[in-house]
């Protein structure tokens, strides 16, 4: 399924992202993610095999410049809450809606002057089972 990859692709058309979102966890320099969070469920699967999912997914980004850190997740968080469409490139799913579960939030810092500025939110998609 290529659901992050599309939004990833998504979160990169954004004008002034301090650098490309990439897949994964963060890294030790400053970086900016999204990856699949804890959480997830299937909601229902109909007869056809098609199964109604929610997807829970973070946006985190380190930075040593604080400001920074707090504009972008505002501007990410403001351009998808608003997504109407997201077409998977290899027909895997079918994207339904997108909501905030919070807005952009500290969620740490450490002693080298690096916070980290996370973003959750969840996807509902219509997979269709494999046979």
């Amino acid at each position: 399924m290529d659901l992050v990859e599309r939004l990833a692709e998504k979160i990169n058309q954004l004008d002034g992202l301090p650098t490309p979102i990439h897949i994964g966890f963060l890294t030790a320099d400053n970086s900016l993610q999204l990856y699949p969070a804890p959480g997830s469920r299937t909601i229902s699967q109909d007869w056809y095999g098609v199964q109604e999912r929610e997807l829970n997914f973070e946006i985190a980004i380190r930075t040593d410049d604080a400001e920074l850190g707090n504009r972008c997740l505002w501007n990410i968080s403001n351009a998808i809450d608003g997504l109407q469409t997201l077409i998977s490139k290899d027909e895997s799913f079918e994207f339904n809606t997108i909501e905030m579960t919070g807005l952009p939030f500290i969620s740490e810092q450490d002693v080298e002057g690096f916070s980290i500025y996370s973003l959750d939110f969840k996807v509902n998609i219509d997979q269709q089972t494999e046979d």
